[in-house]
């Protein structure tokens, strides 16, 4: 069951997820991007507790926790804005199906989500760059494998989300929203424009 939700399957059999499938998605990335947030808020503050005693560092402890922190707030916004999308997808599904009306609006949604995501991961690869300078600064490179290998978990999960993300338009527009649930109770497209406007 779990194998539908994986990232990987909405970019490679779009044609095969349901409306229930890609609501089930949304909430996942915002959780995950939760998580994530978190994670790297404490990381910062450890980092941050590690550098205060080192005079030298003072002006890349001055950058680095400010895009942490950047990093941080796209990141929760990122995830805020996928819950969104989720509720208008689920609002402008009309029974079994997303209408037909309110397609271009979702997709536009999605774009929004897609380049606040591309922004978090280049401000989280800048970060990295930063971090990768000031630490071949202080000859402490051997201390970067365990940043190396979380650069790349962030990437490979940034990535994923990335393009299972963007296989939503292509599927909504192929599929017209199709969904597998039970049709719920129909309602005008007119009257979910009016009460789902941005």
């Amino acid at each position: 069951m779990c194998r539908r939700y994986l990232e990987l399957s909405f970019a490679t059999q779009t044609a095969d997820q349901t409306l229930e499938d890609y609501s089930a998605l949304f909430r996942i990335l915002a959780i995950v991007d939760v998580l994530l947030a978190v994670a790297f808020a404490v990381r910062i503050g450890l980092t941050v507790s590690l550098m205060v005693c080192d005079p030298d560092s003072a002006g890349a402890l001055t950058l680095l926790p400010v895009l942490g922190v950047w990093v941080v707030c796209i990141w929760l916004c990122d995830a805020a804005l996928v819950m969104h999308l989720g509720r208008c997808v689920s609002e402008a599904s009309t029974s079994n199906s997303v209408c037909p009306d309110l397609v271009a609006d979702l997709v536009h949604r999605k774009r929004l989500c897609l380049v606040v995501s591309s922004l978090g991961l280049a401000v989280y690869l800048s970060r990295f760059c930063v971090e990768l300078w000031q630490f071949s600064e202080q000859g402490l490179l051997d201390t970067m494998p365990l940043p190396t290998c979380i650069l790349a978990v962030v990437l490979v999960v940034k990535v994923l989300r990335l393009l299972a993300l963007n296989s939503f338009s292509k599927w909504v527009r192929t599929t017209g929203g199709t969904s597998s649930v039970e049709p719920r109770q129909q309602r005008p497209c007119g009257r979910i424009l009016t009460t789902w406007g941005p």
